[in-house]
């Protein structure tokens, strides 16, 4: 149990520092970001009843990431004066204690280091996780959550009591009001807290962790329908994906289960292969190869089952009925589980403990050998985010109200040069004659209204 402990702790700390390391100065201060962590420095009291907008219209379907998110803000938007970057870093912190979470859980699950290493390892040192770990960003927060629901189930919480499984529940659905595609691991989590029980023989614990389901659901979506009572209930969470499964239902559109399954390799591919392409094609094979092991050797174990298989076809099969494009980043939730798949799948092909060890030590060995050039593929935030910072400290130090604040050089569509300004207590006043130009080195230049 201590070396279990001082390598959770080593893991911990050796995963945020790579997380947040430069956040400070390059933190993408764009619409999301804006937006979210605008809300979140109102009270709690402001905060909305439901989840963030989403880019296929609509919204998730509680507000779970703004309780998350607000809570970040007063505990470590303080210590960063309250700027953005404060919650890209609470963000962090939370993502990298989820994944030492899981480490943990997956250690104790299967007794072995070397699984949950290199489980983790090819979790974490993805170089899209390492881009968007600390930034304000939904689908991280229902990543973060979805391992969190995991690590409960591999613990073996939900056999602790009904209030046990009613917490793992509510975390897992919490899950989906962060980010609606954590929705298939929070099936898989569902699936595992029942059929666990249902395996034991145990039916009254099937019946008393429905219900504790069943509550800890219900208490989540009260303020989803205060939302809607408050909108004489037209307000429409998800049209987008109402809409593909009505056309669907109604037979204009068939199933897409092929561009489904493409679409789940080539997130695979890129999500987790990355920076190398391996054909879709060996990505698949890879896949199902590993599935059919785990599988097979954990074929009496439900809860394995559920959270590692479960959640990859059920998402397959959810896809298929929807007819936008499948960005990447939809299964980010899904990472986790079929991270373990691929490790579990090279290790059931031992026929004894010994042999299973030397595998995983070797699949260990492979991820951290890969681990350099998948840090050094990390994708760059907003440079430009350091200059805005220090010259609005300066211009806001002035008190002098401004009309605009803009920069003299150009930030991404969605970036927002006002907004730090503003946090660190500058006044916009649109009657001002005097606006403020920020300039690449980050000196300032201001300048009347009529001298533009």
């Amino acid at each position: 149990m201590r070396i279990q402990s001082w390598v959770a702790l080593l893991v911990f700390a050796g995963t945020l520092t790579t997380r947040v390391w430069g956040v400070a100065s390059d933190f993408p201060l764009q619409r999301d970001q804006v937006r979210d962590w605008g809300i979140a420095l109102g009270p709690f009291t402001s905060l909305p009843l439901v989840g963030p907008a989403t880019h296929v219209g609509g919204y998730t379907i509680g507000p779970a990431f703004y309780w998350i998110l607000w809570f970040v803000r007063v505990t470590v938007g303080p210590w960063a004066d309250n700027l953005p970057h404060a919650g890209g870093i609470g963000q962090a912190i939370l993502g990298t204690a989820a994944d030492t979470l899981l480490l943990v859980a997956i250690w104790r699950r299967f007794r072995s280091p070397w699984t949950a290493l290199a489980t983790i390892v090819l979790i974490v040192t993805s170089p899209f996780d390492l881009s968007f770990a600390a930034v304000i960003w939904n689908p991280v927060i229902g990543a973060t959550l979805a391992k969190v629901a995991m690590a409960l189930v591999l613990l073996d919480v939900p056999r602790r009591s009904p209030a046990a499984a009613g917490l793992t529940a509510a975390v897992a659905w919490s899950a989906i009001h962060a980010y609606t595609g954590a929705v298939f691991v929070t099936a898989g989590v569902f699936a595992a807290i029942l059929f666990d029980a249902r395996a034991r023989g145990d039916r009254r614990a099937v019946g008393r962790n429905a219900l504790a389901i069943v509550a800890a659901v219900a208490l989540l979506q009260l303020p989803y329908v205060i939302h809607q009572a408050s909108r004489g209930f037209r307000d429409s969470a998800m049209g987008a994906v109402s809409g593909s499964v009505g056309q669907i239902l109604s037979g204009r559109e068939g199933p897409r289960v092929m561009a489904s399954v493409d679409g789940y390799l080539a997130a695979v591919q890129y999500l987790q292969a990355s920076p190398w392409s391996p054909s879709l094609e060996a990505v698949g094979w890879t896949l199902l190869a590993c599935g059919i092991g785990v599988a097979i050797r954990y074929r009496r174990d439900w809860t394995v089952l559920a959270i590692t298989l479960v959640p990859q076809l059920a998402a397959i099969a959810g896809y298929a009925f929807f007819l936008a494009e499948l960005d990447a980043y939809y299964y980010l939730p899904l990472m986790p589980a079929a991270g373990l798949t691929a490790v579990l799948g090279v290790t059931t092909l031992a026929r004894s403990r010994r042999g299973a060890a030397l595998l995983g030590a070797a699949a260990l060995a492979a991820a951290l050998w890969a681990t350099p050039a998948r840090v050094a593929a990390r994708s760059s935030r907003m440079p430009e985010y350091e200059v805005i910072v220090g010259a609005s400290r300066r211009i806001a130090a002035s008190r002098q109200p401004l009309r605009q604040v803009r920069t003299a050089f150009a930030l991404p569509p969605t970036g927002d040069a006002e907004f730090v300004f503003k946090i660190l207590g500058g006044r916009i006043e649109r009657t001002s004659s005097w606006y403020a130009i920020i300039t690449a080195d980050g000196g300032v230049v201001y300048r009347r209204v009529a001298d533009r």
